[in-house]
């Protein structure tokens, strides 16, 4: 086809008919730009399929990842909300001396509940793939993407809490510690571990009630937090599905 063009272009130049070739000089560019125009849109369409097959890969694998999590969501909301339940059951107790009604293995689990805490542990893997390849782009929906966006810094806020959780959680295990005595369970496991001659001074010093009341308040925060997350995830799940639907 190159020699085609070639032979005519020379057969018109030694003719002289400059009118003639500079008419042909300028199809000859015209169809190289049309050529090349065609050969960028078509370098466009691929690019474009290429986009649209990474973005639904990256949504269904988010998909996935959101439905992974809502056991372990549903499984720190119902941790915190029992710890922060049995902190404020003890603390109600201990606060208008209900102290009769603290038999062993009442105050026993109360106390070990209270002490308890959880980190949540969600199955993030297609959101942190999207995120760390720097491929959020490929996701043409805003609401979606800005959802996304914010994952590190919403999950960054919840580390921040679950380690004042543990601070607590730990604070004050080791606090009435001091008041036990495990091997009481080995005499008889339903007097409690908590040492008689201790009982009261423990059941009434001001600092029981304090770290009570401190970690009620905190994993009751931590309950509303993961409610929260639970809902942000629910609705980007939601709009993930409206979006692959169009």
């Amino acid at each position: 086809m190159i020699k085609f063009f070639r032979k005519i272009r020379q057969n018109l130049i030694s003719e002289g008919k400059s009118l003639s070739y500079l008419k042909y000089a300028l199809g000859e560019i015209t169809l190289v730009v049309i050529g090349i125009l065609i050969a960028l849109q078509v370098n466009n369409w691929n690019n474009e399929r290429k986009d649209l097959k990474k973005e639904n890969y990256y949504l269904n694998s988010i998909k996935t990842s959101i439905q992974l999590s809502q056991n372990e969501l549903n499984r720190v909301i119902s941790d915190a909300k029992e710890t922060s339940s049995s902190a404020d059951t003890l603390f109600s107790l201990l606060a208008h001396e209900k102290y009769d009604l603290l038999d062993g293995i009442t105050l026993d689990s109360l106390l070990f509940i209270a002490g308890d805490y959880s980190i949540m542990t969600l199955n993030d893997g297609g959101i942190q793939e999207i995120l760390n390849t720097g491929s959020l782009d490929l996701i043409k929906d805003e609401n979606i993407r800005l959802v996304l966006a914010s994952w590190n810094e919403r999950m960054n806020n919840i580390r921040k809490f679950e380690g004042e959780t543990e601070y607590f959680s730990h604070n004050f295990n080791q606090y009435f510690i001091q008041f036990f005595d495990f091997s009481r369970y080995e005499l008889d496991s339903l007097q409690g571990g908590v040492i008689p001659d201790k009982k009261h001074q423990f059941l009434t010093d001001p600092m029981i009630r304090n770290y009570l009341g401190r970690i009620q308040h905190i994993h009751l925060g931590m309950e509303g937090r993961y409610l929260e997350e639970k809902k942000v995830l629910d609705s980007l799940s939601r709009m993930i599905d409206q979006y692959l639907s169009k």
